[in-house]
């Protein structure tokens, strides 16, 4: 069953959970993906020309950049589930006024990030353990970046509202200009204009700050805004979409420790073990892209559907992308297992390294078969605004895997602490199977007490 509106305005359609509206959602948000993963790379690419002191002295400023990621995935999550169930009511009022309360959460808790960094950059920095030439690199460093982030976290508030509304495509584009843009400046001001360090951070602050006027601009034609004022807070609205959100982000946070648990277990292993994993996390971050985008178009298609009141098409739609993420998790075994080899070849050319690499991608992507089950099903969760049960998921296979991978490792060594991997990946997919059909979060909707149909404008 396809839902339109008869309209050509993206954003204004319903999509149905047919193969072919996934995809059309769902490849945008890939290649946007694939874009800052790429940009990432680039970006460390020019810093590695400063020195081994200024990579490091910006890695560990990265840290501020997960703070502020987390709370941006915490407002996006609480925004998405509100305004995707409302597009399916075709209540544009309370889109434009979620939305304006998702901005104005973003604004004011990047106001609060600017502050504690200019403060306290040295602090932070030592806190991260810098020391000397790292801890002035990277306290430049995080002054400067620091006074956009308020327009990094906009970015993210209204990539989410067109993400809710099915617009995939104009983040898309919003993402595109901001990459390119930042590649271009990255080398201007790093090395023609000699700021090091200090340029990296401008190059990606301006970037950022672009694409936010851009995007809003945007925005305001998207929602028809005459009434639309983020700089007004309201502190009802906005604990609801943190009431959503604040679960999704501590699981972020869970989810992102478990390279670091590992690297704590396998420390005594030596570098190149370490170095086998760093590796590894990286190619593991390519191959969720496609995992990733299909379950973000999900969750906007179940949204749709709940605040529509169809419960049954909204599981159907999560049925249907679980069953395709796991068809691509198939075949990148197929491809991954024979070029193992190849791959980590990429990344080094060591001995030690590359043997205990192949070995480790192999673990990890057979893991990735019931990582994609979590990512997929608590895509419907969060589409429902019930997002405690992904949190609980994520728990138990952080301790699952705290657990299993030193008794392993006793028995097998490096081998046990792989397979601990994949075990604790799998009893955590058995929860979410088990969350999933004996939980009621169809009936859980975080707007099924609101009304249909308000002010839905031009959408009629």
């Amino acid at each position: 069953m396809a839902l339109y509106y008869n309209t050509r305005l993206r954003g204004k359609k319903l999509y149905s959970n047919s193969f072919r509206d996934l995809a059309i959602l769902s490849t945008p948000t890939f290649f946007s993906f694939l874009l800052q993963n790429l940009y990432s790379i680039v970006d460390i690419f020019w810093i590695s020309r400063l020195g081994t002191s200024a990579i490091a002295a910006v890695s560990l400023a990265s840290v501020l950049s997960f703070m502020v990621f987390t709370l941006s995935q915490t407002i996006a999550v609480g925004t998405t589930a509100y305004v995707s169930q409302f597009k399916g009511k075709g209540n544009w009022k309370s889109i434009r006024d979620f939305s304006s309360q998702s901005l104005s959460l973003s604004f004011y808790g990047g106001i609060i990030f600017t502050l504690i960094a200019f403060a306290f950059p040295n602090q932070l920095m030592i806190i991260m353990g810098g020391k000397g030439e790292v801890v002035s690199l990277g306290s430049a460093y995080i002054v400067y970046v620091s006074a956009f982030i308020p327009f990094f976290m906009l970015n993210f508030a209204i990539n989410a509202v067109f993400r809710a509304t099915g617009d995939t495509f104009t983040p898309m584009v919003i993402l595109m200009g901001s990459n390119i843009l930042n590649i271009i400046l990255d080398p201007i001001f790093i090395f023609t204009l000699k700021m090091g360090v200090k340029g990296a951070a401008l190059a990606t602050g301006i970037s950022y700050t672009l694409a936010f006027f851009y995007g809003l601009g945007k925005l305001v034609k998207l929602l028809e805004a005459k009434t639309f004022e983020p700089h007004k807070p309201d502190l009802k609205l906005g604990w609801r979409i943190l009431k959503v959100g604040i679960p999704s982000g501590i699981q972020f946070t869970i989810m992102s420790l478990t390279i670091f648990i590992i690297l704590r277990i396998v420390a005594g292993y030596g570098s190149a073990v370490i170095a086998a994993v760093g590796i590894t996390g990286r190619l593991m971050q390519f191959v969720q892209i496609p995992i990733m985008s299909l379950a973000i178009s999900s969750s906007i298609v179940c949204g749709q559907y709940l605040g529509m009141e169809n419960g049954k098409e909204a599981e159907r739609t999560v049925k249907k992308t679980l069953f395709i993420n796991e068809i691509i998790m198939i075949g990148l075994i197929l491809i991954i297992f024979p070029l193992a080899k190849e791959l980590m070849g990429i990344f080094s050319k060591e001995t030690t390294v590359l043997k205990n690499g192949v070995t480790l991608l192999k673990f990890f992507i057979i893991a990735r078969i019931f990582v994609s089950i979590n990512i997929t099903i608590s895509s419907s969760f969060r589409a429902s605004g019930d997002t405690m049960p992904p949190l609980y998921v994520s728990i138990g296979r952080i301790i699952l895997l705290s657990a299993l991978a030193p008794i392993l490792a006793h028995y097998f060594g490096l081998v046990g602490i792989w397979a601990s991997l994949v075990l604790a990946s799998f009893l955590s997919s058995i929860m979410s199977i088990a969350f999933f059909l004996k939980r009621d979060w169809k009936g859980r909707a975080v707007t099924r007490k609101f009304a249909m149909g308000i002010d839905s404008g031009s959408q009629k």
